[in-house]
């Protein structure tokens, strides 16, 4: 599945806005994903796994939930190659963590999975590979998102998914991806 990285919650893209375009693929047991981020000021101060990588620069972030289930799985990428991986049994944990109620130490999730993270002469590309058994028919659901960061200006979000708001956290407007 090719996906564009967009700003639905928006009338018009931002002036400045960088495309990006995605390719998802199960296979093997596999989830994988490849975004491929226009950017022309590729910038992080993330320096460990397991920190707040949003608030350090650029990071591509992959959210995943199997149809019918609750918990959904955050992982993330810096451009350096520094990954966050989260899991949370619901929207309410979204809500605990946003209200200062949890820490988002309390939702890391000791899932392996494998990242790579590479500059290209028009940016950079983020590689993802997540464990994800299933059988064919499956459905889940999958949404890519990245914070664009640059010197002097805040963040520019965008997501695949057609989100009528600016929350990433919104699992209904995932992409839905059906097993093959």
């Amino acid at each position: 599945m090719k996906l564009d990285l967009v700003q639905f919650w928006l009338p018009e893209l931002e002036p400045g806005f960088q495309h990006g375009k995605t390719a998802f693929l199960w296979s093997d047991g596999f989830l994988t994903l490849t975004a491929d981020l226009l950017d022309k000021q590729v910038m992080t101060r993330a320096r460990s796994d397991g920190q707040r990588l949003w608030e350090y620069g650029d990071v591509a972030e992959l959210f995943v939930q199997r149809v019918g289930e609750d918990a959904y799985q955050e992982y993330q990428l810096s451009p350096n190659g520094f990954t966050l991986a989260l899991e949370y049994p619901d929207l309410s944990g979204v809500s605990a963590l946003r209200s200062g109620e949890q820490k988002i130490e309390d939702f890391f999730s000791e899932t392996s999975f494998e990242t790579r993270a590479e500059l290209t002469p028009t940016g950079w590309r983020a590689h993802f590979s997540i464990p994800l058994s299933g059988s064919p028919g499956d459905r889940i659901r999958v949404s890519c998102c990245r914070y664009d960061a640059q010197e002097g200006r805040l963040p520019m979000i965008s997501s695949t998914s057609p989100h009528p708001v600016r929350d990433f956290h919104r699992p209904q407007e995932w992409r839905e991806m059906t097993l093959p």
